[in-house]
C-alpha cells in the first residue's frame, strides 16, 4: 500500500535557516504527530555543513573561507554547492513508512538514491565494506560508510540521521559530476530523484508547503543558534 508523504521543493536559503527548518519539521511532528515529509532544498551559496557532535579540529575547511554550518545530525562535514541535491526525510520511527533502525532505513532510502544516480546515466550501487571499523570524523565524502550510494569506487551519495521523541530526521546530500548536470536540468533531475524514491519507498509524494508553526519554530531555532554563537 502506498503511503502518502508531503513533498516541500524548497526555494534557496541560508545555511543556518536550512538546517533550523529541517529540525524545526521534525521537532513539529514529534509535537503533533502528522504524516512523513521530504523536503528539497539549495543554498543561497556554496558552503560547507559539520555534523552535530564533530569536533572543529577535525574540519578540513576550518581555514578556508567557506561559511560552516552546524546540523542537527551527525556524521562528518559535507560541501554543498550548486551541484549537488540536498534533501531530509523526517519520518515516525514506528509509523511503518520506512524499515525501522538506523541501518536499515538508511540502506532503503539509498537503495532508491541509487536508482535515481543511474537513470541519471552513472553506474552506482550501495557500499559494502569488508569491515565495518568506524572512521574518524572528517570530510563525509572522502570515504565511504556502509550503504553509501558510490560510482567508480568513489562516494557520491550520503547522509546521517538523528532520532527524537520517536521522530526521524534523515538529512543526505547527492554530489552528482558537471557531465550530468550538462545532461539534464535541475528540474528534470529532481524528478527522477523523486520518482524513485517515490518507487522504493512505495509512497505517494503530494507537494505542500512548509506550516506558519514550522517557519515560526524555525525562526526561533535560528535566534538560539545565534544566540549561543554570541554568548
Amino acid at each position: 500500500m502506498e503511503k502518502t508523504w508531503r513533498l516541500i521543493i524548497d526555494a534557496a536559503r541560508e545555511p543556518a535557516a536550512n538546517m533550523a527548518l529541517d529540525e524545526a519539521i521534525m521537532q513539529r511532528m514529534a509535537e503533533e504527530p502528522s504524516g512523513p515529509t521530504l523536503r528539497i532544498y539549495r543554498w543561497t551559496y556554496p558552503c560547507v555543513s559539520i555534523g552535530k557532535f564533530q569536533r572543529l579540529d577535525d574540519i578540513p575547511f576550518l581555514k578556508s573561507s567557506v561559511p560552516i554550518v552546524r546540523r542537527p545530525t551527525g556524521g562528518g562535514s559535507v560541501y554543498h554547492d550548486e551541484l549537488g541535491i540536498t534533501y531530509s526525510l523526517v519520518f515516525g520511527e514506528r509509523s511503518g513508512v520506512m524499515p525501522e533502525g538506523t541501518a536499515a532505513s538508511y540502506r532503503h532510502i539509498h537503495e532508491g538514491i541509487a536508482a535515481a544516480v543511474r537513470e541519471l546515466g552513472l553506474e552506482a550501487g550501495l557500499y559494502a565494506p569488508v569491515s565495518d571499523t568506524a572512521k574518524a570524523f572528517g570530510s563525509c565524502f572522502a570515504l565511504p560508510v556502509k550503504s553509501d550510494v558510490v560510482s567508480h569506487g568513489s562516494k557520491i551519495a550520503g547522509a546521517a540521521q538523528r532520532r527524537r521523541f520517536g521522530i526521524v530526521l534523515h538529512q543526505g546530500e547527492v554530489s552528482l559530476p558537471l557531465d550530468v548536470w550538462r545532461k539534464w536540468s535541475y528540474n528534470n533531475a529532481l524528478k527522477i530523484f523523486i520518482n524513485c524514491l517515490s518507487k522504493q519507498l512505495q509512497a505517494e509524494f503530494l507537494e505542500g508547503r512548509i506550516t506558519d508553526k514550522e517557519e515560526r519554530l524555525a525562526e526561533a531555532l535560528l535566534m538560539e543558534r545565534m544566540e549561543e554563537v554570541t554568548r
